[in-house]
């Protein structure tokens, strides 16, 4: 990877852009440092104006609809604007360096809609198979935010700029500590008081194979202005009650077959026969296996499962889960379902910012091994 780029904005579905979010969307990247500008598709001729993305780079995906029979790009597509540059269907791979590559394509989260978690990352490993070095791949088309990482590669719809499910939407990528972060302008300006919740999953042995780890993720959270801390499960009931999260309040799951009997002042069970956090009037269903049933759902499937979940627990807005290694994030209408992904593995966790309905995934860093001397 080249060592100069770091931070990278993503974006898609621009459209005619009816209510004049572009330049908002642009602004927000040049506050976060964006070098360079992914965008997924569904861009309009109008809109081939270097200028009107901050003289940034970009590199974007054109659409069967921009294309000639031939394979060539339509006349108004076939000058790019400066330091900008096309994928197209067939020729998706963008190299950033040598060594480094990503996918930018458009209808690829159709894989997703009425196949399955399984089918789109079956897609996923195609693609990094076929293309070796491929650490993120992109696509749009479906307006809604979607977002599943493993260990080797990465799939990101960022949303959309012009009606999406909610706000004119985009992500930001930070490449070299591996975190993402799914946002939005809002449509309208919230009155409520920006706090921010932390999420969580699968520690088990974590305290056992890294003592520090519980220190520097405390510190992650404080850093990021965590007030609250929701654990989806699979946790040790030895790690109940660290004192590193004294200062947060603190939910957590228990499986089925696991008893804690110590109580914590800021540490608070989660209730199994109606798994509901409610922190400052938002309802989180918190269901730890649901991640392993997910992988076998379409994504018209999880809508609707969230649909029954809302008829049964009114007014929930966040499902959380966990179970799986990977994260996981759906953007529906009502009801958005994050997977944190797992800390043992990955040192995963999530931080949801309300009520701008800002989402980030990042990893607690692994101290790098000591330098030896060979023999």
């Amino acid at each position: 990877m080249n060592e100069e780029l770091r931070f990278v904005g993503v974006l898609s579905d621009t459209h005619e852009d009816k209510m004049k979010a572009l330049p908002h969307v642009i602004n927000q990247f040049k506050k976060r440092g964006v070098q360079l500008i992914i965008h997924c598709g569904d861009l309009y001729p109008k809109h081939l104006n270097a200028d009107l993305f901050g003289g940034l780079p970009v590199v974007c995906a054109l659409i069967d609809e921009q294309i000639e029979k031939d394979g060539r790009e339509k006349e108004e597509f076939r000058i790019p604007p400066i330091d900008w540059t096309f994928t197209k269907p067939g020729e998706r791979i963008y190299k950033l360096t040598e060594y480094e590559s990503i996918y930018v394509g458009h209808k690829l989260s159709f894989n997703f809609l009425a196949g399955s978690g399984a089918e789109l990352n079956r897609k996923l490993q195609e693609i990094r198979k076929n293309s070796d070095g491929v650490r993120w791949i992109f696509g749009g088309h479906t307006h809604n935010q979607i977002y599943k990482q493993d260990h080797l590669i990465s799939f990101v719809n960022p949303g959309a700029v012009q009606d999406s499910c909610d706000g004119y939407e985009f992500a930001f990528i930070d490449l070299e500590n591996s975190e993402i972060v799914f946002s939005r302008i809002p449509k309208t300006s919230p009155i409520k008081e920006t706090f921010s919740i932390g999420v969580i999953s699968d520690s088990w042995l974590i305290s056992e194979m890294d003592p520090g780890f519980w220190k520097k993720l405390a510190e992650e959270f404080k850093r990021r202005g965590v007030t609250h801390i929701i654990h989806c499960g699979g946790i040790a009931t030895a790690d109940i009650g660290r004192p590193e999260f004294e200062g947060f309040k603190v939910r957590y799951n228990l499986n089925k077959n696991q008893k804690n009997e110590r109580t914590f002042e800021n540490w608070e069970l989660i209730p199994s026969e109606e798994p509901i956090v409610e922190i400052n009037d938002y309802r989180f269903y918190v269901q730890y296996d649901l991640g392993m049933d997910l992988l076998e759902k379409s994504e018209i499937d999880m809508h609707m499962l969230c649909l029954n979940l809302r008829r049964k627990f009114p007014g929930i807005s966040f499902v959380l889960c966990g179970f799986t290694n990977d994260a996981f994030l759906e953007e529906g209408q009502e009801v958005r379902i994050i997977n944190p992904g797992d800390i043992l593995t990955d040192r995963n966790f999530a931080v949801i910012c309300l009520p701008r309905t800002e989402i980030t995934f990042g990893h607690v860093p692994l101290d790098p091994l000591p330098d030896i001397e060979l023999e």
